[in-house]
């Protein structure tokens, strides 16, 4: 007890009693009154932004799943389609897509999906593993891949300013835009990784593409890299869209479904029949094409500004993939090779070439897979075929599923097009080719340069390919003519052996070219590097079969 002087209370009681009740009433205050009113605000504000945009049209149901994106119209299914809610709303289900646009970053995108702050993230598969790589938790990518939702495929193009024609028009001197941490930044990896001329262009970027599609008008840059409905305004104005994604550039931006780890585990029935109803929706896609470019439209927003024609485009570059296509494609389920392990290595090799993914940051495809509900949805439909077989009798034939899905071929028409320079899309950077002096046949060595050129080749399915082969100015200019058509020749014969149907005859334009094109440095002939194999990519109206 305090003491006490002249029966007065000390200042123990004077002072410290009346802090004691103060910091007391504070705290009750606080915990009591304050915080929970403050904890309710900041929850009422973080469902505002989780609720400003929902597949459900602001309903709610008992179970809402958190997910975020972009603007990207491959995600429309997910952000605000009537089909897909009603599906999930018979299972009482709903979607919280936040339009929230710190969610446009996908770094912060995968930080939120790591801290399950959502339980899906639509992304990229670049974007993925870029900034997933960053957010690992017990040396884990923080979510794991359930579907392929879609390719882009001529949604993403690379269009040059109408004073040039093909990527090799472009000059170092020239600049690029495209809009940072962005899929047009990865087209642009992938191109100026691709094609020499691209190499030491410097950028000019911008935040999203009509940035860049403005910059382009402006001519401050010579190269842009466009999205929709931008792509289809360039093209209408007349600018040359040399690259696009699809069968020039096949594979290169995939959009995929990831969730949480977590998330997955402890809620798999939602996910199963979140699948189930996705799935549904892409299908009814296929049935009923103009309503869906009508939705895409109004998905589009001001970019398309109620134009269908834009929302058609925007439609037409994007190509939905079907379950069918992500069991038998992607992932496996039908006898063939997975693609998305393919997909997964080159995706990481190319980032690590840009210096976006660290040495030993590549996952194991197996630790970022799961398949399960892809699966359970192949189950459910070979349980339908054998209940409705057992319905049907013994006396009667019901057919099972059949799940097929092929890979595009294309026709190719190289002698129609080998005449117009207009075609040419631009010269690859490949290894040179070496023979051995005055020889035409490839040597081992050489084989096995053809077979890197082969892989890096079925990267453009829908192009054709000029092989133009050169000599320096030694010996007899006729001989030295015949001897480069001869080696050109050999190096194609060589790539239909290895792949008579992505390397037909049909697809090369071969030309021999002996020492009449020599490499002068400094004006005066570089004769080693005169000796060479230039490959260059041109359109030919390849048709996709």
């Amino acid at each position: 007890m305090a003491k006490s002087t002249g029966g007065r209370p000390g200042p123990a009681l004077t002072i410290g009693v009346p802090l004691i009740i103060l910091g007391a009433a504070a705290y009750f205050g606080w915990t009591m009154l304050l915080r929970p009113a403050l904890d309710s605000r900041q929850q009422r504000e973080q469902e505002q932004v989780l609720d400003s945009s929902t597949s459900l049209a602001g309903a709610k149901h008992g179970t809402m799943i958190k997910m975020a994106g972009d603007p990207w119209s491959g995600y429309s299914t997910f952000r605000g389609e009537p089909r897909l809610a009603e599906e999930l709303g018979k299972h009482d289900i709903g979607i919280r897509y936040s339009d929230d646009e710190k969610f446009y970053d996908q770094n912060e995108r995968m930080r939120a999906l790591a801290a399950a702050e959502l339980d899906i993230a639509v992304t990229t598969l670049d974007a993925f593993l870029q900034h997933g790589a960053k957010h690992k938790q017990k040396g884990l990518y923080p979510g794991v891949i359930l579907w392929n939702i879609d390719e882009s495929n001529g949604g993403d193009a690379v269009f040059v300013s109408k004073d040039k024609k093909s990527f090799d028009d472009v000059a170092p001197s020239d600049k690029v835009c495209f809009a940072s941490g962005t899929p047009s930044e990865h087209l642009w990896d992938f191109a100026s990784l691709s094609f020499a001329s691209l190499e030491n262009v410097k950028t000019d970027n911008g935040v999203v593409a009509k940035d860049c599609w403005d910059k382009l008008k402006a001519g401050s840059v010579k190269v842009a890299v466009l999205w929709q409905p931008f792509t289809a305004i360039a093209e209408k104005d007349g600018y040359p869209k040399v690259f696009a994604t699809g069968g020039q550039a096949d594979d290169v931006i995939v959009d995929i479904v990831v969730a949480n780890r977590d998330y997955v585990i402890q809620h798999k029935d939602v996910l199963t029949k979140l699948a189930a109803a996705y799935f549904k929706v892409i299908d009814g896609y296929d049935r009923d094409v103009a309503a869906h470019a009508r939705f895409i439209t109004k998905d589009c927003g001001p970019d398309c500004a109620g134009d269908e024609k834009l929302g058609q485009a925007v439609l037409a570059g994007i190509d939905f993939l079907t379950l069918e296509e992500n069991l038998c494609l992607w992932w496996g389920q039908c006898g063939k090779p997975p693609k998305m392990t393919e997909r997964i290595a080159k995706t990481a090799r190319l980032l690590a070439a840009k210096g976006k993914l660290g040495p030993g940051e590549q996952p194991a495809a197996e630790t970022i897979l799961n398949d399960a509900f892809l699966v359970g949805l192949k189950g459910q439909l070979e349980e339908r075929a054998r209940l409705a077989a057992e319905v049907a009798g013994d006396g009667t034939k019901v057919a099972g599923p059949t799940l097929q899905a092929e890979e595009k071929r294309y026709a190719y028409a190289a002698e129609k097009a080998k005449a117009d320079e207009g075609a040419d899309v631009g010269t690859l950077k490949l290894p040179n080719i070496y023979f051995q002096e005055g020889k035409a046949a490839l040597d081992a060595n050489a084989k096995s340069i053809v077979d890197t050129i082969a892989d890096k080749l079925r990267s453009f399915p829908a192009l054709c390919v000029r092989v133009y082969g050169h000599t320096n100015s030694t010996g007899n200019p006729d001989a030295n003519r015949r001897l480069s058509q001869e080696r050109a020749e050999s190096i194609v014969n060589h790539l239909k052996t290895l792949d008579g149907i992505a390397f037909p005859q049909s697809r090369f334009d071969v030309r021999g070219f002996g020492s009449v094109q020599p490499i002068l440095v400094g004006g005066v002939e570089d004769k080693d590097a005169s000796r060479r194999t230039e490959f260059r990519l041109f359109n030919c109206g390849a048709s996709a079969n």
